[in-house]
């Protein structure tokens, strides 16, 4: 599976993009994006920030506020997008590529299919299709998210960076840090 996670400010720019690959159930931890995925990618997340708005102020929890994690939000072709909320309306979107992978079978295929975060148990019935709605893969996402919004308050608390500004996290630190919480979950 392939992942692109983006950070977009509240103006709809990309704060931060990483891409990587699953390291789970044999993965290597490299996205396998196509050049044509690749450069589709910022425009499936750019229209998934349509379908966020509506969520965003929709009805709210019982507990009075709305959720931070906004779950599978969207889905374009074979592309799922999750999505996280900050309170200063700062986005964590996740596109989700799934790809069907030998993981130990033959050349031929023979094998066991598909690769998902949280393990197989994301695969949903005898076909193998990869769901995101899977209670597994869910809590997968979202301790990623968990992960990654402490590692986001540590790098806005820092007074020369500027979320309004649409400043571009550079931090090598920060960088690792999200690379650390896909490694450990996706």
């Amino acid at each position: 599976m392939s992942y692109n996670f983006t950070i977009m400010s509240p103006t709809d720019t990309p704060l931060f993009t990483h891409e990587f690959g699953t390291s789970r159930s044999g993965g290597d931890g490299i996205a396998r994006f196509t050049t044509s995925e690749r450069s589709l990618n910022p425009f499936i997340l750019h229209s998934a920030l349509d379908v966020v708005e509506e969520v965003q102020w929709g009805p709210s929890t019982s507990s009075g506020s709305a959720p931070m994690y906004l779950r599978h939000i969207d889905k374009y072709a074979n592309s799922y997008i999750s999505c996280w909320m900050t309170g200063g309306n700062v986005r964590f979107l996740l596109l989700t590529r799934p790809r069907d992978e030998a993981l130990g079978g033959t050349a031929g295929g023979g094998g066991v299919r598909g690769s998902l975060a949280g393990g197989r148990s994301g695969l949903a019935g005898a076909g193998q299709v990869y769901s995101p709605t899977n209670a597994a893969t869910e809590e997968a996402v979202k301790n990623f998210f968990v992960d990654v919004y402490e590692a986001w308050v540590k790098t806005i608390m820092n007074p020369f960076f500027h979320v309004a500004s649409g400043d571009v996290v550079k931090s090598p630190v920060f960088r690792a840090r999200v690379a650390a919480a896909a490694k450990k979950y996706l």
